[in-house]
Parts: structure tokens; sequence; C-alpha cells
């Protein structure tokens, strides 16, 4: 999209909405960006209607109620959302003003991904000051402003925050499972291989993907991670000789990134096409770093732009909840909001952190991760076999993630279940308590929780 020629906005010299970098130790400055360096801003515009939409929501979720299963298309969210006339002029005259060039937006049009300059961009948000920085497990590359960015007054009842200046890119969850405390000698583990995971959940070729053409299920890869059709291949060689399976990937959405297959988004495509094996998938990809640190963010842009799209998704990334900004958490929950009015499933990793327990002032206290802690996606944390070396009932998995959202209230229907189960419990219990309230259970594979 480029912006039409229209005339540059009236804009008061007040600046208001003062958005700040979070301290990122793991991250060193290199120095000053070059002025005339091209970056993308993501421009996250104020939408209508949005007590209406989570009424909806809660209709089209109700069983009781009449609009149950009755999902909004993306043209109907569309037109709820889409922001006013007058924030899209006023949003456009502001760029228009800066030089931005090369702008996108996306059906609902509510987000403006556009290039600018440096120099541009520090004339268009003040008080912003592009640095280059490495850091990061693979020595990673980006530029961020490690000083604040105002917002015109003007603009401040139409924008909600501006992507691509502040957050560093979040590390994988996949983690090293640490080795269990025990002592003398230990069998060989079993193993959860696919053909393990089918047996124990009796997915056989009736129930998963019996042919049925309307079925599709996706998920999405971030932060340089990719699969590779051959390693899919080969894993279905080894693994997937006892059942039915589509032999590659039906889609990928955006960008499928050059480097080599990350072990993450390997195990995410294999594990998800054995055990809904011969179904549909669809794989998001955001390739990158310095574009896609906001992963979630670019993530929901694309599934806005799609009005066929797979029903159920699941993805093993988040961030701490506290690491996040306000503007930036509440957006991205609005994103699944959409998702949920349009009858997606949204599945996320709960962490490896059990209940995510830190010590404030002394003062111990959960630690949430996002988006597993919105209201609007279906958590998923990890199990583990009781007796490590049979396909036997089983436990919750001491690293699995867990507990309650420090933004979000408690939606009305989990309000009981909590009551009945957590009167003795409190915010100030030891991190070792803390690791067995959790999100939900549920495992794809040792290590990683899906």
């Amino acid at each position: 999209m480029i912006l039409p020629k229209v005339s540059a906005p009236n804009l008061e010299p007040s600046m208001t909405n003062i958005f700040h970098l979070y301290p990122n130790q793991s991250w060193v400055s290199l120095g000053r960006a070059d002025p005339e360096e091209e970056l993308s801003l993501t421009f996250a515009l104020r939408q209508q209607n949005l007590e209406r939409l989570s009424e909806l929501v809660q209709a089209v979720s109700d069983p009781n109620s009449p609009q149950y299963g009755k999902y909004l298309t993306l043209e109907n969210v569309a037109d709820l959302v889409r922001p006013s006339p007058l924030t899209l002029h006023t949003v456009q005259k502001w760029l228009l003003a800066a030089g931005a060039q090369k702008c996108h937006s996306v059906i609902t049009q509510d987000f403006l991904t556009c290039w600018l300059s440096i120099r541009q961009a520090e004339l268009l948000l003040p008080g912003a000051e592009f640095h280059h920085y490495v850091g990061g497990p693979t020595e990673t590359h980006v530029v961020r402003s490690p000083r604040p960015y105002q917002l015109p007054q003007a603009l401040a009842p139409h924008v909600d925050f501006v992507g691509g200046l502040h957050r560093f890119p979040p590390t994988s969850s996949l983690r090293q499972r640490p080795e269990p405390q025990v002592t003398g000698t230990v069998g060989l583990h079993l193993g959860v291989t696919p053909s393990v995971i089918r047996k124990r959940y009796n997915l056989t070729s009736q129930d998963v993907g019996s042919g049925t053409s309307n079925n599709s299920q996706a998920c999405a890869q971030f932060l340089e991670q990719y699969f590779h059709d051959s390693d899919l291949a080969q894993f279905m060689r080894l693994f997937g000789g006892n059942f039915a399976h589509q032999a590659s990937v039906t889609r990928v959405v955006g960008q499928q990134g050059r480097g080599r297959a990350g072990i993450e988004a390997s195990l995410d495509v294999q594990y998800l096409m054995s055990a809904g094996a011969n179904i549909s998938t669809w794989v998001y990809s955001s390739p990158g770093r310095h574009e896609g640190q906001e992963p979630f963010l670019q993530w929901l842009m694309l599934l806005s732009n799609e009005s066929a799209l797979p029903h159920v998704h699941t993805v093993s990334y988040g961030d701490e909840e506290d690491s996040l900004s306000s503007a930036y958490i509440q957006r991205v929950n609005t994103e699944l909001m959409k998702a949920a009015a349009r009858g997606l499933t949204l599945l996320f990793a709960s962490g490896d952190s059990g209940a995510g327990c830190w010590s404030v002032s002394g003062r111990h206290q959960f630690r949430p991760t996002f988006p597993a802690s919105s209201p609007y996606v279906t958590t998923v944390g990890g199990t583990s076999f009781q007796e490590p070396f049979l396909i036997t009932n089983e436990i919750v998995d001491y690293i699995s993630g867990g507990g309650f959202s420090n933004v979000f209230p408690r939606p009305s229907y989990q309000v009981h279940v909590f009551m009945s189960s957590a009167t003795s419990w409190n915010a100030d219990l030891h991190c070792s308590i803390c690791r067995f309230l959790l999100f939900s259970v549920y495992s794809l594979s040792p290590g990683t929780n899906h």
C-alpha cells in the first residue's frame, strides 16, 4: 500500500504516551545506527467496538447461548473492529509527513507496517534513538532504541503502540530438561515417539485424519527457527511406518527461511503431523529477528490476512508477562480475542519453569507467561509417565509451566474450579510449591512442553 498524498497533520507540540525499553542485560550496544539505514516499524491503530467483540466471543463460545458455534468471518471481524475514518486519516497524514513509504496494511486495517530510514523514524517518534545491539544465544544483531519514544498528542487517541523499537527477541521456550534427582542405576527410558503417543491416546486412523478433506491444523515458527522437508521425510521414515500420514506440509504462510533446521520448529511440525496424522498441515513462518522481534504480533497479522485457514493452531513460544508493556500485551490479547470470535483454537505452551516464581522485595510471586495467560487461548502443559519404562498413567512433569495471570482477570467459568481447588493457596508460597499450579496437562515429547 502506498500512502495517498494528503495534507500534513497539524500536530500540537506537546507529547503524550511515553513508551520505555525494558532493560535486557544480555544485549550489548554497538553504537548508534546509520541515519540512512532503513528499518520496519509496525503501527497498531486504535480499534473500535471491542466490548461488542468480547460479548460476541462469549456468545459463540457458550453452549447455552443461541449463538453458540455461529462464528464470525474475518470480514465480519473487520467490519466490527476497523479503525474509524478519523483514525485512518490522521495516521496516514502523520506517516506521510514523516516520509514513510512501502506501507502495508491488513484486511482489518488495524495494523500498518512501514519502512523508514533511521533519521525519519527518530523525527517521527521524538525521544527514540536507534542503536545496533548484539546478543542472544546465536549472537544476533538487531536495531533498537534504548530511549523511550513519545507520540504527538494528536496521535494518542489513534495509535495503541509502535512495534519495532524496544523489545528484544525472546529466547526459545525449548530447554534442556534437568536430570532427575535420583540415586542408583537408571534403565533405558522408553522415549516418547509418535507410536507411544498414538497408543497412549488411542489415536487410530479411523479417529484422526480419516480422509475428511476439510480437516486442517497449523503451527508457527519464529526466531530463525525453520523446518526442512528433508528432515520431515526422514523423521516419517523412522517413526511413521505404522500409521497413514501426510508426506509434506501443505502450505507455508510467510517466508520460509534458508537457515539450518531448528530443533523446536522441527519437533513442532513432526509431532503435529504424527499425532494429527493424515491431516492437512500449514506452517506460519516469521523469519529473521529484526522485523520479527514482536513474533506473536507478526504471526497474528498473518492470521488477519487469511479468510480461510486452519481452525487449530499450536505455538510453543512465550514471554514473561512482566517483560511486556501494558499497551503491547493488551493489544495482542485483543488479536487473540479476534481469533476466538472466528472459531480458531490457539494452543500455547505453558513454559518449562513451573509457575515461574521469582522474588520481589523478599516476597515470592508468580511469574506467568504470555500469551499462555490470555483468557482467549488454551494453554498446554506437560506430563510424564508414572512408570517411565511403560506406557502407563501420567503425572504432572516437574518442569511444566503454569500460574495465574497478573494482568487478566480470571474468566467467570473458571471461578468455581479455582475456589474448590485452591482455597488454601496464596501468592507467597515457596517456589518449589508454585510448580504444581498448572494451566493444563499434556505433552508431545520429552523435555519440551507443547
